[in-house]
């Protein structure tokens, strides 16, 4: 079994439903997207993803 790298996951058929909503929820925080229970993306906010990017 893979391990879930976030504190918040969805089905990619939950994702589909309101993508929105489900990135407000999260708080800022990595989504694992999940394909029969097992993660196959992470979905981060823009503001998250663009920290990440940022120089050291």
């Amino acid at each position: 079994m893979e391990s879930i790298l976030a504190n918040f996951s969805v089905s990619i058929s939950e994702l589909k439903k309101n993508p929105s909503a489900l990135i407000e929820q999260s708080g800022g925080d990595p989504i694992a997207i999940l394909n029969h229970n097992r993660p196959t993306a992470y979905l981060v906010p823009a503001e998250t993803y663009e920290v990440l990017l940022e120089p050291i």
